[in-house]
């Protein structure tokens, strides 16, 4: 696109007015000026017209995963294929609400330029960045023409990160080797010493305790216990009406937060919005498709919260729900009010204060673990309250049949138990 420069139109508006002027006056020495003016315009656009170097541009964005708050990098590469006059690169930003610009030199052919920029990541969302314009002047400034050489690009945003502890886990889910919370026994040779058993067809030979069977004159087979706890569901509340705009942020960033420190400690996590999107389901690059999702993430769509807590209460394998919302309200304290029949352990963070609707229907929260950020960090008052939780579990005083550490699960009974079967 060729286009006219703030001096080039001060010089057509001169040659305008002094061809008009000679006409009034008479005078055609004005005549000549404005004519000599409309010349070096029309040398200007053929000058702009015929200089059009070859230019490959590239973007990349450091680091590869942004979060908000924390500072972005653009790194603008450009080779030149033909030599080049002066030059003037600009990369839109927001769709044009800011800019980046930078002058480059005449350069060879196979020249490299590299510059960069600082992307605003205030908030979450889409940044998009581009078109890269570059943009060629005459001589004397009167005309210049730009081009695309660069297309836009999309740069993803993600929620900020909370450093939090991980939320305590009911039982529930698989025997693991390196897990914490409640005990199970296992099938597999892991976890510590639970009790011996009566040897049973499809057992592990190489599980039988031979110095015990000896004694009694029958095969026994050593049983194991590990930690199982269950998988845990994050809920993110998108009902429009319990929410304002910073307290559904903090929301987004509990959620974003919990899902990171649990793929941290290698535990099973899901995600899901109550218009009953699943935002992530445990498998490859979870993480990466989660955090993208949460990126973009409104206050819309339907309402699936009281289906949800169902499902829930119907699922196995189930050891926690956290669920983030803004204000609690009735049908929230209902709906997932109903999954402590299971046994679960539920967590519910708010940012604002409570509806008067709940007193009003005689509900109480007393059965939910209420997390309130709603006048301190979030981080803060999520360690303090799952700290406390963590404080009050029961400890299990160990089995007279077992040499092992304490084990919330029944233990197996056998016709022999040694005082030490290690």
């Amino acid at each position: 696109m060729t286009v006219l420069t703030p001096r080039g139109w001060a010089l057509a508006g001169a040659a305008a007015g002094l061809i008009v002027g000679s006409r009034v006056l008479g005078a055609g020495d004005l005549a000549g000026l404005g004519i000599a003016g409309g010349l070096l315009i029309a040398f200007g656009a053929l000058w702009v017209a015929f200089r059009r170097p070859q230019l490959v541009a590239s973007r990349s964005v450091r680091p590869t995963r942004l979060h908000a708050g924390n500072e972005g990098h653009v790194l603008l590469s450009v080779t030149t294929t033909t030599t080049t006059p002066l030059l003037t690169l600009l990369d839109e930003i927001g769709r044009g609400r800011r800019s980046a610009r930078f002058v480059v030199g005449p350069q060879s052919a196979g020249a490299e330029f590299r510059a960069t920029y600082i992307v605003p990541t205030a908030q979450r969302g889409i940044q998009k960045v581009g078109p890269l314009l570059a943009t060629v002047a005459d001589p004397l400034g009167l005309v210049r023409r730009s081009w695309p050489i660069g297309p836009i690009t999309e740069i993803v945003v993600c929620p900020r990160l909370h450093e939090v502890g991980p939320p305590h886990r009911g039982g529930g889910g698989e025997p693991a080797a390196h897990a914490d919370g409640p005990r199970a026994p296992a099938l597999e040779p892991l976890g510590e010493f639970l009790t011996l058993r009566d040897y049973e067809p499809g057992d592990d030979p190489r599980r039988v305790h031979w110095r015990a069977s000896a004694r009694v004159g029958e095969l026994l087979v050593r049983q194991d216990e590990a930690a199982s706890p269950g998988r845990v569901v994050l809920l993110l509340d998108t009902r429009p009406h319990v929410h304002d705009h910073d307290s559904f942020e903090l929301a987004v960033e509990a959620v974003a937060s919990l899902a990171v420190r649990l793929q941290r400690d290698h535990a099973p996590v899901e995600v899901t919005a109550t218009t009953g999107v699943a935002l992530g389901r445990p498998g490859p690059h979870m993480l990466e498709v989660l955090l993208d999702r949460l990126a973009i993430v409104q206050t819309d769509g339907p309402d699936h919260l009281y289906a949800l807590s169902a499902a829930l209460r119907h699922r196995l394998g189930i050891g926690a729900v956290v669920v983030a919302t803004g204000a609690l309200d009735a049908a929230l304290v209902r709906s997932v009010g109903a999954l402590r029949a299971r046994k679960l352990l539920v967590t519910v963070v708010t940012s604002r204060p409570h509806h008067a609707s709940l007193a009003a229907e005689g509900l109480a929260v007393s059965g939910l673990t209420v997390v309130d950020a709603s006048t301190q960090p979030f981080a803060q008052v999520w360690d303090a309250v799952t700290l406390r939780r963590r404080s009050r579990q029961p400890t299990f005083q160990p089995s007279a049949q077992s040499s092992s550490p304490a084990s919330p699960w029944p233990v197996a009974t056998s016709r022999y138990s040694p005082p030490s079967a290690r």
